[in-house]
C-alpha cells in the first residue's frame, strides 16, 4: 500500500525535492554573499551592535542592498505552508474521487482508514521535511545578519515571528490537513484547493491580529510621561497611554492636547510638568517580553494543530461515508 501511494506522489516529491534543492542553494549563495559584504564593508561589529553608533551610513548602505533580499527569504518560509495545502493537501483525496481511482483501493483488503492514514503520512512527511529544512537555512542566514537584519526589528516582527520556532510546522499542518479535509469532503480538487487558500489566509489574518490575546501581558511604566514606556523593539506591545497619579489608566485625549502649541498662546517648554498638572503622571505599555515569544509560538501553534486533528477526523468521516 504504501509502495503505491509512493508512487503516485512521485511527481510531488519530485517537484518539492527540486523546489527545495533550488531554495537551499539559492539562499546559502545569498548568505555567503553577504557574509562577504560585511567583511569588506568593515562593519562585522555592527552584526550584534547594530546600525546605531556602528558606521551608520555604511550599515544603512548594506540595509539596503540585503534587507530585501531576506525578507524575501522570511516569505518563501511563509507561503510554503499554503503551496504545501493547496497542491498537495487538497488534491490528495480529491483527485481520487474525481478519477474514481479510490473505488480500486476501497475493493482491496486494505481497510478505508488505512488507505487514508498511509495517503495521509506519505505525503505529509516529505513536506514538512522540506518546511523544516527551507527554515533552518533561512534562519541561519537572518542569524549570520544579526541586528544588521530583520532581527533588529524583534521576535515579534511579523515576518520574523511567523518564520520561525514551531510556527511553520503548525501553519503546514493546518493547512495540509484543512486541504485533505476539503478535497475528501467536495471531491472537486480545483473546489478544494480554492478553499484551502482562502480559508489558511483568512484565519492567518485573523489570528495574526488576536495573537497578542493568547498570553498576559506585563505593564512596564516610565515615570517620564513624555517617553515612551518601551523605547527598544524587543517586546511586543498590546496596549500603552498614561496613567494618573493614582495609578489608573487615562483615557481622556484632552490633557495630552493642553500641552501642544496652539494659535499665539506661548510654546510649552516643560512638558513633564504640563503632563503632570494636567493629570498624566507617568506613561506605561502592556508588553510580552521578548522572552516569551517561543511561549507564544507553543500557544498559536497549538490552536493550529488543534484545527488539524479535528481536519484528520473530519477527513476520516469524510471518506468512511463514501460509497
Amino acid at each position: 500500500m504504501t509502495w503505491i501511494v509512493w508512487r503516485q506522489q512521485r511527481p510531488v516529491f519530485i517537484t518539492l525535492l527540486v523546489a527545495l534543492v533550488a531554495g537551499v542553494a539559492a539562499v546559502l549563495l545569498w548568505r555567503a554573499g553577504m557574509i562577504a559584504d560585511i567583511a569588506a564593508r568593515g562593519i562585522a561589529g555592527c552584526v550584534t551592535g547594530g546600525v546605531e553608533g556602528c558606521g551608520g551610513r555604511t550599515a544603512m548602505e548594506f540595509q539596503n542592498a540585503w534587507f530585501d533580499k531576506m525578507h524575501i527569504a522570511q516569505g518563501l518560509v511563509l507561503a510554503l505552508p499554503a503551496l504545501v495545502g493547496v497542491f498537495i493537501g487538497a488534491p490528495l483525496f480529491a483527485r481520487e474521487f474525481e478519477q474514481g481511482t479510490h473505488a480500486l483501493a476501497f475493493t482491496q483488503s486494505v481497510s478505508r482508514t488505512r488507505w487514508l492514514a498511509t495517503k495521509f503520512v506519505v505525503a505529509a512527511v516529505p513536506a514538512l521535511v522540506v518546511v523544516v529544512v527551507l527554515q533552518v537555512v533561512v534562519h541561519s542566514w537572518l542569524d549570520a545578519a544579526g541586528k544588521l537584519g530583520p532581527l533588529a526589528s524583534g521576535p515579534f516582527y511579523f515576518t520574523t515571528f511567523e518564520a520561525a520556532g514551531v510556527s511553520p510546522i503548525a501553519y503546514t499542518l493546518f493547512a495540509y490537513t484543512f486541504g485533505m479535509f476539503a478535497g475528501a469532503l467536495f471531491k472537486r480538487t480545483l473546489v478544494a484547493m480554492s478553499l484551502t487558500l482562502g480559508v489558511f489566509v483568512v484565519l492567518r489574518f485573523v489570528l495574526n491580529g488576536t495573537r497578542e490575546f493568547l498570553l498576559t501581558p506585563e505593564r512596564v511604566v516610565s515615570a517620564d510621561p513624555t517617553k515612551p514606556a518601551v523605547a527598544d523593539r524587543g517586546p511586543l506591545v498590546v496596549e500603552s497611554g498614561f496613567l494618573d497619579s493614582s495609578g489608573g489608566v487615562v483615557t481622556d485625549a484632552v490633557p495630552k492636547m493642553n500641552c501642544g502649541s496652539r494659535g499665539n498662546e506661548p510654546v510649552v517648554t516643560d512638558l513633564v510638568a504640563c503632563y503632570q498638572q494636567n493629570g498624566l503622571a507617568k506613561s506605561y505599555a502592556d508588553v510580552i517580553p521578548a522572552a516569551q515569544a517561543s511561549t507564544l509560538h507553543l500557544a498559536e501553534a497549538s490552536i493550529f494543530a488543534g484545527l488539524a486533528v479535528l481536519f484528520v477526523l473530519g477527513s476520516v468521516w469524510a471518506v468512511r461515508r463514501q460509497m
